[in-house]
C-alpha cells in the first residue's frame, strides 16, 4: 500500500508545486491501494499543492437530464413532476466521470457550480472563484469554471485517466475558430423558490462530437485526439504516481495547442503557437483577450 508521504512525493516528482490549481481526472483503480483510501488521495493532492493551491474536479451530477430530454427528447409528465431539482450543495456526482470527484465534492470547505449537468467541484484557495458563476448556455465555454482555471494558470494532472478526460479541451473547442460547430438543446431541472424542478431549456456546442468529423460512431474523440497530438509534442510531465501511469498539463497551453489543432485542420488557422513558448501561448487570441470566435455556447 502506498503511504501518504510516499503518494506526496510522487506527485512532487511530476510536477506539482505548492500554490497549483489543479483540475484532476482520476482512476482509483489504476491509482492502486493508498493510505486512506480515496480520501486519502484528497488529502494527499491538497497537502502537495498545500494552504495556496486549490483542486477542482468534473461533478457534473448522477441525476443529469441532459440525455433524457437531448434534442426534444421529452420525459413523460410524471418524470419531470417526480424529477429533483438540481442542488449543488446535496447533488451526487456523476461516476462516469471518476469516483474521486464524489470524495472532492464530500470534503469539508467543498465549492460546487450551479450548472446541473456540468458542474464543476473545488477545494481550496480559488474554490470560490472557479465555482461562483456558471453560465447555463456556456456549460464548458465561455464565463465557465473551465475558462477561470485557464486565465489563472491551473494545470490539468491526470492520475491514470485516460487522454480523452482532459475536459478542458472543451473549452478549446468553444472558443476555437471554425465552421460547422454542433450545437444541441436540452432541459436543466432548476430549483425554483418552492424548492420544485423548474424546467429551463438550453442550447448550447456538443461536446460529444464538435464537428460531424468528431461526430460518427466510428469517427475519432476530439478531445483525445487534440490531447494525444500535444503529448507527441513533448511539452508536458509525465510518470508514475503510485501505480498509475500520470500526465501534468499546463492548461493554458494545451488549449493553445487544441484552438490551433481544430484550426489548422478544419477552421480559419491562426499561427501555430509552440507550445513550449509563454509567449506564443499567452497571447493566443480567444485565451487571453476574451476574444471570440464565430460561434458562441458551450456544452457538456
Amino acid at each position: 500500500m502506498k503511504s501518504k508521504a510516499s503518494f506526496i512525493a510522487d506527485l512532487h516528482r511530476l510536477g506539482v508545486k505548492p500554490g497549483d490549481l489543479l483540475m484532476v481526472h482520476a482512476s482509483l483503480k489504476a491509482i492502486g491501494p493508498v493510505e486512506g483510501g480515496a480520501t486519502g488521495i484528497i488529502a494527499a493532492l491538497l497537502e502537495a499543492v498545500g494552504p495556496t493551491g486549490t483542486l477542482m474536479g468534473y461533478a457534473s451530477w448522477d441525476r443529469s437530464s441532459y440525455d433524457a430530454t437531448l434534442n426534444g427528447a421529452r420525459l413523460d409528465e410524471e418524470e419531470r413532476r417526480t424529477w429533483p431539482p438540481f442542488d449543488p450543495n446535496t447533488a451526487g456526482t456523476y461516476r462516469g466521470f471518476g469516483l474521486l470527484n464524489q470524495f472532492l465534492a464530500d470534503t469539508p470547505g467543498a465549492r460546487r457550480s450551479a450548472h446541473p449537468d456540468a458542474s464543476m467541484v473545488a477545494v481550496g484557495a480559488h474554490a470560490q472563484e472557479l465555482t461562483e458563476h456558471h453560465p447555463l448556455d456556456q456549460a464548458l465555454g465561455r464565463g465557465s469554471p473551465l475558462e477561470r482555471l485557464v486565465h489563472l494558470g491551473g494545470k490539468v494532472l491526470l492520475l491514470g485517466a485516460p487522454l480523452d478526460s482532459v475536459t478542458v479541451l472543451h473549452y478549446a473547442e468553444a472558443i476555437a475558430d471554425i465552421p460547422g460547430k454542433r450545437r444541441v438543446t436540452y432541459e436543466l431541472p432548476l430549483r425554483g423558490s418552492g424548492g420544485q424542478a423548474v424546467w429551463t431549456k438550453v442550447e448550447d456546442y456538443d461536446s460529444n462530437g464538435i464537428l460531424d468529423f468528431f461526430a460518427t460512431g466510428d469517427g475519432p474523440d476530439a478531445v483525445e485526439a487534440m490531447a494525444t497530438a500535444y503529448v507527441a509534442s513533448d511539452c508536458h510531465r509525465e510518470g508514475r504516481v503510485a501505480e498509475a501511469q500520470c500526465y501534468l498539463f499546463e492548461a493554458r497551453q494545451i488549449v493553445a495547442f487544441g484552438v490551433s489543432y481544430l484550426e489548422q485542420r478544419f477552421g480559419h488557422p491562426r499561427a501555430a503557437p509552440d507550445p513550449q513558448s509563454p509567449e506564443s501561448v499567452s497571447s493566443s487570441r480567444g485565451i487571453e483577450d476574451g476574444d471570440a470566435g464565430s460561434d458562441s455556447g458551450g456544452t457538456t
